[in-house]
């Protein structure tokens, strides 16, 4: 077995993974597909087929920039609410009538979070 088959064998494996009709391999997961075995390798040891949620938001992971520390360990919010929660926020930004985020210090209104960060 080449090191890749015989990793995916040690963790349970009993074949080869699944092959897309165009040659990608294929996350058993979330279906994401990807050029090597390697690259395959490396997604599964942060997959978690779609299910993950931040802490404060609840935005998804496709939804957000990446994941970062709070208040309940590591990865457990967005990079936008880690970051609030690294300068001393304790929870996700107001969120108005209109499903904008307002500013805590103005109350000047975002339509993301990611402008709200910038701002």
């Amino acid at each position: 077995l080449c090191s890749a088959c015989s990793s995916r064998y040690k963790n349970g494996s009993t074949g080869p993974p699944e092959i897309s009709e165009s040659g990608k391999f294929v996350c058993e997961a979330c279906q994401r597909q990807f050029d090597s075995i390697g690259a395959l390798g490396g997604h599964k040891r942060f997959c978690d087929a779609g299910t993950w949620r931040c802490g404060w938001c609840a935005c998804k992971h496709s939804e957000c920039s990446g994941k970062g520390p709070g208040p309940d360990g590591p990865k457990t919010l967005c990079s936008a609410c880690s970051s609030r929660h690294k300068n001393g926020h304790t929870g996700p930004p107001e969120v108005n009538q209109e499903g904008k985020f307002v500013c805590d210090l103005c109350s000047r209104q975002f339509e993301t979070i990611g402008a709200l960060g910038g701002h």
